[in-house]
């Protein structure tokens, strides 16, 4: 696979196909950028004076890229993903329809529940170990059925404390029509976020509708909204790690962007004892459920988790200072 690039505009700029490549044109003097479509995982684009064609678009999607449209508040507003090109495309949403709202499912939102949790445990010794110790214990006593228990309880406890350290005004997750920079830091790395594993998803030929924990009929993102549960961590650490480096962090900016994005694509996930770059990572949990689909008693492989029975893995090797460069 190759190297894959998250890729920002958020000033005017007209997009065209040159041989392969994406040619990015800014304003006259300046110099254009172009980078192999093929290396393009997510095209976020947040200003109204972008020019893009349906070549453009065409060639992303062929490409397997997903393209994010972004509001004039730079918040994500809506997202264009590649249809599935594979041989299961249709066979796997039909696994999934024959497991909905069945006892797989239970079981896989309580893995994908007991890796949120271990996540912000990990999450929460940057600021706060006894914090970090409590979770982890609450990681431990989730079940089928109490999942969405155990994850309210974990949240009462996490977002407190997590705003506390930052001395922000707000002390509680808002994630519509939120006002303080942190909480909107948090929403903008959530879905860039949720965007790189829809992109994932639809590349394995699943159908986003269908979701293990979430299942609103109105939602076609579901099972998106599931797989971005254990790996929103990797979010809540940047976003911490940037407003206590800026404290208090005083407004979200396209300087703070800039780094959510910079800070994400660096981020680096161990899965069953071995490290993985985020993209590798994400599509390495995706194909363990389809894997599941197939065979219901594979497990999937999901970030947090101990490498085998008694014994503890770190899951993210924290390297903040290896950014990669993209336009802005």
């Amino acid at each position: 696979m190759s190297i894959q690039h998250l890729i920002s505009i958020d000033r005017e700029a007209a997009l065209s196909i040159d041989t392969g490549r994406l040619k990015i044109s800014f304003c006259k003097g300046q110099q254009s950028h172009l980078i192999a479509v093929c290396d393009i995982a997510v095209l976020v684009l947040s200003h109204p004076c972008i020019r893009v064609s349906l070549a453009v678009l065409q060639e992303l999607a062929q490409q397997g890229a997903a393209v994010v449209f972004a509001d004039n508040k730079h918040m994500p507003c809506s997202m264009a993903l590649p249809v599935g090109n594979n041989l299961e495309g249709a066979k796997r949403p039909f696994l999934q329809a024959k497991y909905l709202s069945g006892p797989e499912s239970k079981n896989l939102w309580k893995q994908l529940i007991e890796a949120k949790i271990r996540g912000q445990a990990l999450a929460a010794s940057d600021f706060d170990s006894a914090l970090s110790d409590r979770l982890k214990l609450i990681s431990g006593q989730v079940n089928a059925e109490n999942a969405s228990t155990r994850e309210a309880q974990a949240a009462q406890s996490y977002w407190p404390s997590f705003f506390t350290s930052l001395h922000n005004p707000i002390l509680f997750r808002e994630k519509q029509g939120a006002a303080d920079p942190v909480n909107i830091a948090l929403n903008y790395g959530y879905a860039v976020l949720r965007a790189i594993i829809a992109r994932s998803l639809a590349a394995a030929g699943l159908c986003l509708n269908f979701g293990v924990g979430h299942d609103r009929k109105d939602n076609p993102f579901n099972l998106a909204e599931d797989f971005i549960e254990p790996f929103r961590f990797l979010v809540d650490r940047i976003v911490w790690q940037i407003a206590s480096k800026q404290f208090p962090l005083e407004q979200f900016d396209k300087n703070v962007k800039k780094q959510v994005l910079a800070l994400l694509l660096a981020s680096k996930i161990e899965l069953a004892g071995r490290n993985y770059r985020l993209f590798h990572g994400i599509d390495f949990a995706v194909n363990s459920y389809c894997i599941h689909l197939e065979d219901p008693r594979r497990k999937l492989m999901l970030p947090n988790q101990p490498a085998r029975p008694g014994k503890a893995s770190s899951s993210l090797l924290w390297q903040a200072d290896q950014f990669e460069d993209a336009p802005q």
